[in-house]
């Protein structure tokens, strides 16, 4: 299941944002509509960790509260809005929402702080490095992707992951091979 949820309106500012995370292999869903966000996050709120919403007039207060007031003790809750009088900025500080990125002048900012947010939550590998660290671990041990789900919260570097991986499986000869097929 993802960690991420992209809340979007019909302009699909969110698209670029989006598409980087995928190609850096982070798994995200993508809703277009408020009430589609609100139900998903009653079903999927305890992993999901950050929510990124687009605001850009007034009509999205009420349901930016609801969405606030549902996830802001669990989640990052990151605002990205194209309106240009700066009226939605002032209103999410107003009501304590910290994270506000101005589309198109700030769009690398936005992902940057995305993905740091999830550094900051333990996250360090993206979906991508996990499902082939499990891949090639399978080849060793039926166990491959719980092994992986368990360890990789407790390693901050990939390097450190590939070797905790390496110690928890049987023999040397089997702890070389698949550290020098994950290290290629």
């Amino acid at each position: 299941m993802s960690t991420i949820l992209l809340v979007d309106d019909n302009s699909n500012i969110l698209a670029n944002t989006a598409k980087k995370l995928e190609e850096a292999g982070y798994k995200y869903d993508y809703v277009n509509e408020y009430k589609t966000a609100l139900n998903f996050l009653r079903l999927s709120r305890p992993s999901i960790q950050i929510v990124v919403v687009t605001l850009n007039n007034s009509l999205g207060y009420p349901m930016m509260r609801k969405l606030h007031s549902l996830m802001a003790d669990r989640a990052t809750i990151i605002v990205y809005s194209n309106n240009k009088d700066r009226s939605v900025a002032h209103w999410t500080k107003k009501h304590g929402i910290h994270h506000f990125f101005e589309h198109h002048q700030q769009e690398e900012q936005l992902f940057n702080h995305i993905k740091r947010s999830l550094y900051r939550q333990g996250q360090f590998f993206s979906h991508q490095q996990l499902l082939k660290l499990s891949q090639v671990l399978s080849k060793y041990t039926t166990q491959a992707e719980r092994l992986v789900k368990e360890t990789a919260p407790h390693s901050k570097s990939l390097q450190e992951l590939q070797h905790k991986l390496a110690r928890k499986l049987d023999g040397i000869d089997n702890q070389r091979r698949f550290l020098a097929e994950v290290q290629k």
